[in-house]
């Protein structure tokens, strides 16, 4: 059986694999991360893509659940993170929503339960801590 877009992408994501990653993807395609970023374009997707893993030993995603309804898929999952300063961030609730047209992946979002708190607008802007931690987006 083949694998679904969902696997595949989160296979090459947990291969630490930018180019495999970027390879499912439409040249216009779209992506949102927990923390709220957006990004257009396969090329912006790869530099945001290359600067996650950048922070990052190793990453491992379980999926839960996974529906699929026309060119929409979704996926309950479960991310597990190795930071490069050995800091070890387990089993953070994710779900993952893609469009997936013949050409391939055309949008990709993400969204976790512990994005940042909408009233906390104090240090970097850019990231998203929980207690102090860095929490990455995927």
């Amino acid at each position: 059986m083949d694998q679904s877009p969902i696997e595949r992408i989160l296979s090459a994501v947990d291969r630490l694999d930018v180019d495999g990653a970027v390879a499912t993807l439409t040249d216009d395609c779209r992506m949102m991360l927990v923390d709220g970023q957006r990004v257009a374009g396969r090329d912006h997707v790869r530099t945001v893509l290359a600067d996650f893993f950048g922070g990052l030993r190793s990453t491992s995603h379980k999926v839960i659940s996974e529906w699929h309804e026309g060119d929409t898929w979704i996926a309950e999952m479960e991310a597990s993170y190795e930071l490069r300063n050995w800091l070890l961030v387990e089993r953070v609730p994710r779900a993952m929503f893609l469009r997936h047209t013949s050409d391939g992946v055309s949008d990709i979002r993400f969204y976790g339960a512990h994005e940042r708190s909408i009233i906390d607008r104090g240090g970097d802007p850019d990231a998203m801590r929980i207690g102090g931690r860095w929490i990455p987006p995927l």
